[in-house]
């Protein structure tokens, strides 16, 4: 076999392996600009409704205004409201105070957001598209996610206090929250308190069945289940803003990540007051293997593709990208505090998901950053050391200063992580093909 022979082959196996770039459909100033404006506007909403950081959202916007127009385009993007100026006579504002971690819909939102930016779609298909994306409903019925739930808290159990005791606490804890979230969430009314509920209800049962046939500590018992209503996502996107310059939605998420920690917290200490007992010392219960943290991530893998609602046959890509983020989190514990350590997890969650999503089998990045994330747990550290602050446990300013420290640390890595890829990215054939496209 020649050398031209060989790499003929070579370029075969790639292109069956890896998506086609998208190609534009028209040049810029093929629209007009109230269709374009009104792209981007619901775009811009949709993907702030999925958890997508300010920085990265605005980003995306530019370059679909960059596809679509040629006159200047002004944006305001906060995490609430989106304004959209282009030229000087078109204008769009809106803005939504709902928020979605639904898998399959943010995945649909993330490949219209990639059409756009590619210039691969009309403007009014796109506006079709994401309000249909946003009306998704989830694949699973309430009692089957509460399940996927209850299998997420037995995963995340096993991840930070990994004890044979404790797992059917975990499964039970996680079921009775996964009910209340589930069910909870047909009144809009009653959504404000559900962390407040979900922490005393949490409490109440763990302190009168199963911390009590424990000892592995009230809170490393409860933190599993109330994986849902911890603000991690927030905190750590709200630190990344704010190291991002975005100060107005950098201190408002952190402002609200801080809310949701204390009505939590004031859920453990009513429950605490009303079971009106405190643990009794035991002795500690059997661990588990080192292999548990593989067998972690297999399980959250699964309840989570369950629980968000996660696109069909992605399964084993979160389970990859979850593997990417803890493993690398794990490894770093070598070289640096394990408070620290996320910012390794995280750099390389976002480099694994931007790089894996252009193989042809595999989901929308955002599908495999979110599920990264969600096993990063920054929040179940956060609410561990304030909740013994709280109830007058062990903790001092050095454990409050590890969780601010663990989310810090996973803003920073997620942000270096992005700079990395778009360094890479912008000499790949990938990117070559859609600037050659345009």
């Amino acid at each position: 076999m020649t050398n031209a022979e060989r790499q003929a082959r070579r370029v075969r196996i790639i292109n069956a392996v890896r998506k086609r770039p998208p190609t534009a459909l028209a040049p810029p100033d093929s629209y007009p600009a109230i269709e374009i404006a009104a792209m981007m506007r619901e775009i811009g909403v949709a993907l702030s409704e999925v958890a997508q950081p300010i920085p990265i959202v605005q980003g995306r916007l530019v370059a679909i205004a960059a596809r679509y127009t040629t006159q200047q385009v002004r944006l305001v993007v906060l995490p609430t409201v989106l304004l959209i100026q282009i030229g000087d006579a078109t204008y769009q504002i809106d803005g939504s105070t709902h928020s979605s971690l639904q898998l399959d819909a943010a995945g649909r939102i993330d490949n219209i957001a990639s059409l756009a930016e590619a210039g691969a779609i009309t403007p009014t298909d796109a506006v079709t598209a994401i309000k249909t994306a946003r009306r998704m409903p989830p694949r699973f019925g309430r009692f089957t996610t509460a399940i996927g739930y209850a299998i997420t808290t037995l995963g995340f159990g096993i991840m930070i206090n990994p004890t044979w005791a404790t797992l059917p606490g975990y499964l039970f804890l996680g079921l009775v929250v996964g009910m209340i979230v589930s069910y909870g969430g047909r009144f809009p009314s009653l959504t404000p308190i559900l962390p407040t509920l979900s922490a005393l209800v949490v409490t109440l049962l763990a302190t009168w069945f199963v911390a009590a046939a424990v000892d592995d500590g009230l809170l490393r018992v409860i933190s599993p289940a109330l994986v849902a209503t911890l603000p991690g996502m927030a905190l750590t996107t709200g630190a990344m803003e704010l190291a991002d310059s975005q100060i107005i939605s950098g201190s408002s998420r952190l402002i609200y990540g801080i809310s949701q920690l204390a009505l939590l917290v004031f859920g453990v200490i009513i429950g605490l007051h009303i079971a009106g007992s405190e643990l009794t010392p035991q002795s500690p219960s059997t661990p588990m293997g080192p292999w548990s943290l593989y067998l972690s991530i297999v399980i959250v893998a699964i309840g989570l593709s369950i629980y968000l609602s996660a696109p069909p046959g992605c399964l084993f890509w979160l389970m990859a990208a979850i593997a990417v983020a803890i493993l690398g989190q794990k490894l770093a514990t070598d070289i640096l505090p394990a408070a620290r350590s996320g910012f390794i997890g995280a750099m390389l969650s976002v480099i694994f998901a931007m790089l894996a999503t252009r193989i042809r089998t595999s989901p929308p990045a955002v599908v495999m950053l979110l599920a990264s994330f969600w096993s990063l747990v920054p929040g179940a550290t956060s609410f561990m050391s304030v909740s013994q602050a709280a109830t007058g446990d062990d903790a001092n300013v050095a454990s409050l200063g590890a969780a601010g420290a663990a989310i810090a640390s996973i803003a920073l890595g997620t942000l270096v992580g992005w700079s990395i890829f778009r360094t890479i990215d912008s000499r790949t054939p990938w990117a070559k093909a859609i600037r050659k496209a345009a």
